[in-house]
């Protein structure tokens, strides 16, 4: 049986965690409720969100070809994780605001920034429920398939660097750039071209698979494809990159802080 001192250390991350939870339904009941502004049908808005975007399959061919590049160019650099970082956020995000030039709404509807955070925060905390619960099945059915699902490359990367510059680093890539970069790469590139070509249903489902496979953690995988469909939606309801990409920088930002508390009271 675990000590006191680590059920003591383990239980503001219990009140917390239920804390999110309940503020998740909270959030579930008002988001789902009815309103005028849902009154288009999803795949319509994001038949219109995909219409209406400037970025074409040749903005996606050239990023592609400047992460093949920065790839290649990290095999010759030095092992350290801040190349790792460079190599595919750094790269993709200086890539995207190189190409954003001179388009129209790159990044979609000018709105508030109030307006952006109360929508991301709103948004992001109706999913919680929906994410747990299906990573909990999906733990369970990986363990009686015969797989053991470990911690994601990223989050054993961020338990593994002692060096505090680097660990704030890793912080700032994860919360602020990585966010930026694959939203606009699956939200505002990739998803608006396979709407386009292939329809809403098929977009919205290649495009969760796509962002799901990225982080190549099997034990995520689930979840991170139910949460690419959330900040698909969200982006198509609310016409702004802005919502998503605060819904995926709330997401990193509350599971490095969750997981270095776990650390801090030794259950991880």
């Amino acid at each position: 049986m675990p000590d006191a001192g680590a059920i003591s250390r383990a239980l503001p991350v219990a009140v917390a965690l239920a804390a999110l939870l309940t503020a998740g339904t909270a959030a579930l009941i008002v988001l789902i409720r009815p309103r005028s502004g849902f009154s288009t049908p999803w795949k319509t808005a994001l038949g219109q969100m995909a219409a209406a975007s400037p970025w074409r399959i040749s903005d996606l061919g050239i990023l592609l070809l400047l992460l093949a590049a920065a790839q290649l160019a990290r095999r010759w650099l030095s092992a350290a994780v801040a190349w790792d970082l460079l190599a595919f956020q750094g790269v993709l995000a200086l890539g995207i605001l190189w190409r954003a030039r001179g388009k129209p709404l790159p990044f979609g509807a000018a709105v508030r920034p109030n307006a952006v955070a109360r929508q991301a925060l709103l948004r992001w905390l109706a999913i919680l429920p929906a994410l747990w619960f299906a990573a909990f099945v999906w733990q369970l059915l990986l363990r009686a398939a015969g797989y053991a699902p470990d911690l994601q490359n990223a989050i054993r990367l961020f338990i593994g660097i002692e060096n505090l510059p680097l660990r704030a680093a890793f912080v700032f890539f994860a919360v602020v750039v990585a966010p930026f970069a694959e939203e606009v790469l699956f939200r505002g590139i990739l998803l608006p071209l396979l709407v386009r070509g292939s329809g809403a249903v098929a977009g919205l489902a290649l495009t969760a698979i796509g962002f799901a496979a990225l982080h190549a953690d099997p034990g995520t995988f689930l979840a991170l494809g139910l949460f690419s469909v959330a900040l698909s939606l969200a982006y198509a309801r609310t016409g702004t990159l802005w919502v998503p990409v605060g819904m995926h920088m709330l997401f990193n930002g509350v599971n490095l802080a969750l997981i270095a508390a776990l650390v801090r009271a030794g259950v991880v």
